[in-house]
């Protein structure tokens, strides 16, 4: 009893947290299921079209011809509808998530009646069960709605199986249909989790004030926690610190003003977000102080960045035309132990390693990097 309790009480706490994503990203979500569902329905219309002109000459002796040739005619009218109403224009959320949600009952039915019809045939569905699982991970609904909408579709699919076939077809597709089904709710309850943890780490950066708002990278302390909850969700991945260090900051703003050292600092910020871009996470730390995560990355790709970003600060341009700037850079790999989940090097250890060979770079006359090992 008490593992079924805690599984209520987890699937409670997912449908909770999926409504809280809706609420929070409500209009991202409905862009996405509007586009989505456009996409779908196009694609839905291709296959019809190649189904109708498959029963003209290779399902020509199953007497098919007619249901397609239906199908099509009513997915046509279908399909200038969702054109109209959903190409441009973004709609409320309430309408769209019903759209989506009668548009997959649709498909799903075209599927079950495919996988029966002709009755003579008796054979095992083939396409309905993959199908079903696919449309878990095509619209963004409420938890509850998605698993309400798998049942609805696998149960309404096993009652007519079974009110049509034969025994021993009707016990083939049972197990691929309940197979289909336990897979679809463990994938909807991952993919669910996952939306919820990314929307968690969203809304505490975006609580935490993430960006640095003249470089318009990453604020020291959202730098912190991304990197920190990459390392814990990630401990065996291979990842690296790039702590990088503008050179003699103070001489640049007194000589050509701060103003112009402003402007320095976001051209040097553009070029990190450049390295950085989807992949990766660059911060600023400090006045002059910077920081790269790079994730799933040896040092020998942190090198490589490390020397493009040199020779890229070394061409930025100062007020009087003259190139006299360059950073310097620190590099520390994370230590991966695979014997030892537990025991991984934290992001306070693999900062300070990083942070030491900056330490050196400087001693030994900057405009350089090093890789602590």
């Amino acid at each position: 009893m008490r593992p079924i309790k805690e599984n209520k009480g987890r699937n409670l706490r997912i449908q909770q947290e999926s409504i809280q994503y809706i609420r929070d990203n409500r209009l991202e979500v409905t862009k996405n299921n509007q586009k989505t569902l456009v996409i779908l329905n196009s694609f839905y219309f291709v296959v019809l079209i190649f189904y109708y002109i498959s029963s003209l000459t290779v399902f020509k002796s199953w007497n098919v011809t007619k249901f397609y040739l239906i199908v099509v005619i009513i997915q046509a009218v279908m399909q200038v509808i969702v054109l109209i109403r959903y190409k441009n224009k973004v709609r409320s959320w309430e309408e769209v998530n019903i759209a989506c949600s009668v548009f997959q009952l649709y498909a799903m039915s075209f599927a079950a009646i495919m996988s029966i019809v002709p009755v003579e045939m008796n054979q095992p569905a083939v396409y309905f069960a993959p199908i079903g699982m696919a449309f878990v991970a095509s619209f963004v609904f409420t938890y509850q709605r998605a698993l309400v909408l798998v049942t609805v579709e696998m149960g309404g699919y096993l009652v007519a199986s079974f009110l049509t076939k034969s025994r021993d077809v009707f016990a083939i597709d049972a197990c691929s249909t309940l197979l289909a089904f336990f897979m679809a709710y463990f994938l909807a309850r991952i993919m669910y989790t996952q939306r919820i943890r990314e929307n968690e780490s969203r809304q505490r950066i975006k609580r935490m004030g993430m960006i640095d708002s003249l470089t318009g990278l990453y604020n020291k302390a959202s730098t912190e926690f991304l990197c920190k909850g990459y390392m814990k969700s990630k401990p065996l991945q291979d990842c690296v610190v790039m702590i990088l260090d503008f050179d003699n900051f103070k001489s640049v703003n007194d000589t050509y003003g701060h103003q112009a050292g402003d402007a320095i600092l976001k051209s040097y910020g553009r070029i990190l977000k450049r390295e950085a871009d989807k992949d990766h996470v660059a911060g600023r730390i400090g006045g002059d102080e910077f920081f790269m995560l790079l994730k799933d990355a040896s040092p020998l790709e942190a090198e490589a960045m490390a020397v493009r970003i040199l020779n890229k600060t070394r061409t930025l341009v100062a007020p009087d035309g003259t190139n006299p700037f360059s950073c310097s850079i620190g590099i520390a790999g994370k230590r991966v132990n695979k014997n030892n989940l537990q025991n991984q090097e934290t992001y306070k250890e693999l900062f300070a390693r990083a942070d030491q060979a900056l330490y050196q770079v400087k001693e030994n006359g900057k405009n350089n990097y090093m890789i602590q090992s």
